[in-house]
């Protein structure tokens, strides 16, 4: 499997917080909501990741 890019991950970030924010008006404290949160978290450390391994070269 190929690493995503930061163009993906960026793409699926602001997809998955849109969503979320639906999750929140209409289903709040929903198993939904709180996996919605864990990809976001893992997107966002993924991201973070990239980042410092691209300034580390």
């Amino acid at each position: 499997m190929a690493a995503a890019s930061t163009v993906a991950l960026n793409k699926q970030l602001k997809r998955e917080l849109a969503q979320q924010l639906w999750l929140r008006q209409h289903l709040p404290h929903s198993r939904q909501q709180v996996l919605s949160q864990r990809r976001i978290f893992v997107l966002r450390t993924q991201l973070a990741l990239l980042h410092s391994d691209v300034l580390k070269h």
